[in-house]
């Protein structure tokens, strides 16, 4: 949706304002009873990874909003009005959660390096040394098996070295390798139009003793599809510079 063309920055806030709240109030069918960004903020933002990110921000314009809409008018003009830098921010705001920057536009790598489970595991190291990986998602007939890490590969070689130091790799397969990777180090599944700000939450959030590793994006983000992108927790920068900026 665009936003709204206005030479008052006055009623270019008040309207890019109504837009997000009639957007958040749609989107997650809030009760009539939920008035102003107040409410629904606390209604929602457990449940909106965008709406977290923003929320200071939205918070601190609520006061602006209200001085605007309820103070005194003179000459046609409201005493209070937002300055340019003030209005550009919430149209940055405004554009990211009606239109949001979606993971599938932000997939640095040209073309996802797979391994499949019978795949001589020197194999796959020679792709995640070239590449500089430091995982490769596993696939056997299309179908998602692990995440054979760099961690997975050091516990297997902590495992096979003999007594006399010796590791003798070239009849390993990568599915032996997949054995040794921890129950606590997660992999999500995620569709490309799921929004940059999600991934990046679901990176921050803590989990018990997990640990989310990667998330695997593809067409509807179910692991019988062929992966589009991985994204990993050195990404996190990439993908902060690639949001809109907002600051107080």
């Amino acid at each position: 949706m665009d936003s709204p063309i206005s030479r008052d920055p006055a009623r270019e806030f008040l309207d890019l304002w109504s837009e997000i709240e009639r957007h958040l109030h749609r989107k997650y069918s809030l009760s009539e009873r939920v008035r102003g960004m107040g409410e629904i903020l606390a209604e929602i933002r457990g449940r909106d990874a965008l709406v977290r990110r923003y929320d200071p921000a939205l918070t601190a314009f609520r006061d602006l909003r209200n001085a605007i809409s309820h103070h005194r008018y003179r000459d046609g003009v409201p005493i209070a009005t937002p300055r340019s830098e003030t209005v550009d921010q919430l149209r940055r705001i405004h554009h990211e959660l009606l239109d949001p920057l979606r993971i599938g536009q932000c997939l640095r790598a040209p073309a996802v390096v797979t391994a499949a489970p019978d795949e001589p595991l020197r194999e796959a190291l020679r792709e995640m040394a070239e590449h500089t990986f430091s995982q490769l998602p596993v696939y056997e007939n299309d179908k998602y098996l692990g995440l054979l890490t760099t961690n997975a590969v050091a516990r297997w070689l902590a495992a096979q070295i003999s007594d006399n130091g010796e590791v003798l790799v070239d009849q390993v397969r990568v599915r032996e390798v997949l054995d040794f990777v921890e129950p606590n180090e997660k992999v999500a599944h995620l569709a490309r139009t799921v929004s940059v700000a999600v991934v990046i939450d679901k990176f921050r959030k803590e989990d018990g003793a997990a640990s989310l590793v990667a998330v695997i994006v593809s067409e509807r983000g179910l692991p019988t599809q062929k992966p589009l992108g991985v994204v990993v927790r050195d990404d996190l920068a990439y993908l902060l510079e690639r949001l809109p900026a907002v600051s107080l």
